[in-house]
């Protein structure tokens, strides 16, 4: 995306304050995910890490589990991590997408599934049991399935 794409999503006066508690959050989560532990990280920034086997419901999310200020926010905050110099990882967009929805308390998911030979690991967000990447959560375990205890 060059420039002036990131720029024409932020036109609203009111996506600035998201994009900047975007970033603001972006940071946290980086400097969070160098110096402690995932469990402790997302309850600190609102996104409790969900260890139980519970499946989440499948399919494709109901048009009315999020609202149009929601999708905004997560569309801006998937700018942000798109954009993030460290890398732009399932992790950190799911962090970061978790917090700005934190009034609905998202629960994080982590999952590892063996794709084309290769152990693989994948995060997302739950709403209400509801997973926003149903894809995700229908290929990848979750790590307390596989027998984990952290």
């Amino acid at each position: 995306m060059s420039a002036a794409g990131w720029w024409r999503g932020l036109r609203s006066v009111r996506a600035w304050p998201v994009a900047a508690r975007a970033v603001a959050i972006t940071v946290v989560v980086e400097l969070g995910l160098r110096v402690t532990t995932l469990p402790r990280l997302s309850a600190f920034i609102g996104v409790p890490l969900r260890l139980d086997d519970r499946p989440a419901v499948l399919g494709a999310p109901s048009p009315g589990l999020l609202d149009v200020r929601e999708l905004r926010a997560l569309g801006i905050s998937e700018r942000v991590v798109r954009r993030w110099p460290f890398g732009d990882t399932c992790l950190r967009r799911a962090l970061v997408s978790g917090h700005l929805l934190r009034r609905r308390k998202p629960a994080l998911r982590v999952g590892v599934a063996k794709v084309d030979g290769r152990i693989q690991a994948h995060a997302w967000l739950e709403i209400d049991g509801v997973s926003l990447d149903p894809e995700g959560s229908a290929t990848y375990r979750t790590f307390e399935a596989m027998g984990g205890t952290r």
